[in-house]
C-alpha cells in the first residue's frame, strides 16, 4: 500500500506538466507557471489535512513547537508555543507568494512575447487537470487518516515544502538566467523536468537513517571534525534524541 500511494503521488505531481510539456509542446513558462500553482493549491490542501490529522489522531508533534522572537528594540527575547501548522504555513507561504511576484516579471515582463512565455489556454486546460488530480489525491489521503502517524503527516509537509524549494531553484538560477543570457530556455526545462521526477521519487522513498554510522563517513568525519569526540558517538547520540523526539511526536493526548 505504501508503494501504491508513493507512485501515485509521484505521479500526481509531474504527470500533468511531464504530458504538456512533451506531448502538448507547451512552453517553458507555461510549464513553470504549473508547477507553481501546483504548489499554490497543495498549500491549503495541505493545510487542510493536517487540521483534519490533528483533530482525529490528537498526536503531540502537532503541539510541539516553539518560536524564538526576538525584541529589536530591547533585546529580549521571548518564547512562542508555535503548531506544526503554524510552522509550515510560515516555511512554504511567503517563499510561494514571492515565486509569484519573481515569475510575474520574469514571465509576465521579461518574456511576455519571446517564445517561451506563457500560454493562457495550455495554463487553463493544465490547472483544471491539475486541480482535479491534486484533489483525487488529497481523497485518497484522507482514507484511513485516523490510523496515519505523525511521521506520515511530517513527510506529506516536506514533500510541498521540498517543491518550493526546486522550483525556487529553478526560477532564479535555472529561467532568470536563460531570461537574461538568451540561453535555450526549453533544453533547460527539459533538463529541469527530470532533476524534479527524481527528487519527487527520492523523496517517496524510505528513510535512510541507520543506527550506526558508516565506516567510511566515520573515518572522514572524524579527520575533518572535532577530534575530541568520535563522530560515531555523536551519530549514535543524535539518534536516540531523533528517537526519543519521534516517540514523543506520536503520543495521543488527552
Amino acid at each position: 500500500m505504501k508503494w501504491i500511494e508513493a507512485i501515485f503521488h509521484v505521479i500526481v505531481a509531474n504527470l500533468v506538466p511531464l504530458w504538456g510539456f512533451t506531448q502538448q509542446s507547451w512552453s517553458p513558462g507555461t510549464t513553470l507557471a504549473l508547477y507553481w500553482l501546483q504548489t499554490l493549491i497543495g498549500i491549503p490542501l495541505l493545510a487542510i489535512l493536517v487540521i483534519f490529522h490533528r483533530r482525529i489522531t490528537r498526536k503531540a508533534g502537532h503541539y510541539a513547537g516553539t518560536m524564538t522572537i526576538r525584541d529589536s528594540s530591547t533585546g529580549g527575547v521571548t518564547t512562542k508555543k508555535t503548531t506544526f501548522l503554524s510552522t509550515f504555513l510560515l516555511m512554504s507561504i511567503p517563499f510561494t507568494l514571492a515565486h509569484g511576484v519573481f515569475l510575474f516579471v520574469l514571465l509576465g515582463l521579461i518574456w511576455k512575447n519571446s517564445a517561451g512565455a506563457i500560454d493562457g489556454a495550455d495554463l487553463r486546460s493544465g490547472a483544471m487537470l491539475t486541480l482535479q488530480l491534486m484533489t483525487l489525491g488529497f481523497a485518497m489521503d484522507l482514507v484511513g487518516l485516523k490510523s496515519r502517524s505523525f511521521h506520515w503527516i511530517e513527510l506529506r509537509a516536506g514533500t510541498v515544502l521540498q517543491r518550493t524549494f526546486v522550483v525556487h531553484l529553478a526560477i532564479v538560477f535555472g529561467m532568470g538566467l536563460a531570461a537574461l543570457t538568451g540561453l535555450d530556455a526549453a533544453a533547460f526545462f527539459a533538463v529541469f523536468i527530470g532533476l524534479k521526477v527524481l527528487m519527487d521519487i527520492l523523496a517517496e522513498l524510505p528513510e535512510w537513517n541507520p543506527k550506526e554510522a558508516p565506516a567510511w563517513l566515520v573515518r572522514a568525519m572524524n579527520r575533518i571534525g572535532d577530534k575530541k569526540e568520535d563522530f560515531a558517538d555523536v551519530w549514535r547520540r543524535e539518534r536516540a534524541e531523533q528517537h526519543t523526539s519521534a516517540e514523543l511526536a506520536e503520543r495521543t493526548l488527552e
